[in-house]
């Protein structure tokens, strides 16, 4: 059975100015290669994605259209209308508008599209597919420091 993946791509990364002033952290070249192609090509190795759903914001809608035009992959890009850090919807919201605005009943894979992983994501979708349930993928670490930088899921 397919699914859709939901990528989180709305967000100012104000932390990264001013590399990220004009220009989304997602589309950032790591190695010559943007973070979110490395995403969804370990992603598609599952082979249960038919259609990747990249949320972005208003003001850098036009670097997705742009990079989704060079990709194989089907991929829907959503602008959530919002043009600040100060107005933005925030991952929830963002998921909702998603959801409503392509009118989704499959499973859904969600994910940010800003993160560079050293790991497959492909043990994660098979193990939540054996369980035929929700399944919410954690990392641990005890590095206050590091955790300050990052959202933060309470166990």
């Amino acid at each position: 059975m397919y699914m859709k993946c939901i990528i989180l791509a709305a967000g100012y990364a104000t932390r990264l100015y001013p590399l990220t002033k004009n220009f989304p952290k997602p589309l950032l070249e790591v190695a010559g290669k943007p973070i979110l192609n490395r995403l969804i090509e370990d992603v598609d190795t599952c082979g249960l994605i038919d259609e990747y759903i990249v949320i972005s914001n208003h003001k850098f809608i036009q670097h997705f259209t742009d990079w989704a035009a060079t990709l194989p992959q089907k991929i829907t890009i959503l602008d959530d209308g919002t043009e600040s850090n100060e107005t933005r919807l925030g991952a929830v919201k963002d998921i909702q508008f998603a959801v409503h605005e392509c009118g989704i009943h499959d499973d859904c894979l969600i994910m940010a599209g800003d993160n560079l992983l050293s790991f497959s994501l492909t043990k994660f979708i098979d193990y939540a597919q054996t369980k035929n349930t929700s399944c919410v993928m954690r990392f641990h670490n005890d590095d206050l420091a590091k955790l300050q930088k990052t959202g933060v899921l309470g166990a």
